[in-house]
């Protein structure tokens, strides 16, 4: 992680946090030895291939999570503040279709208070 984190080239601020000091420090400690050690590691360490695999699966994982957040932000954006699923939805519409052949979906505000009214 520290030698991804140097990649980054993370610079100390006048106002870091502890844990952004604990990142510095890491980037520090695993940075300062040689890549010939870090290589070597890589290379004689039977585990090394799963641990970067499992490395890059998380950080796919956490990119689709962000991702998924930011979904629901936009569609809450373009569709109101409505925070119903689909099927909640879905599951209000009358049960059966009205007889007269009323849209179930008006068109504009004025056609819904004469779909109410006519309903009443």
């Amino acid at each position: 992680m520290g030698r991804i984190l140097e990649k980054l080239q993370l610079q100390s601020t006048l106002v870091n946090t502890k844990g952004y000091e604990t990142l510095l420090n890491l980037v520090e400690n695993t940075a300062s030895d040689s890549f010939d050690l870090y290589y070597g590691l890589f290379m004689y360490n039977k585990n090394a291939m799963e641990q970067l695999e499992r490395l890059d699966l998380t950080f796919e994982s956490l990119k689709k999570e962000l991702f998924g957040h930011l979904h629901e932000v936009l569609r809450k954006q373009l569709f109101g503040k409505s925070e119903e699923s689909p099927r909640l939805v879905l599951s209000k519409l009358p049960k059966k279709l009205p007889k007269n052949g009323t849209s179930l979906l008006p068109a504009s505000t004025s056609e819904t208070e004469t779909v109410v009214n006519n309903n009443n």
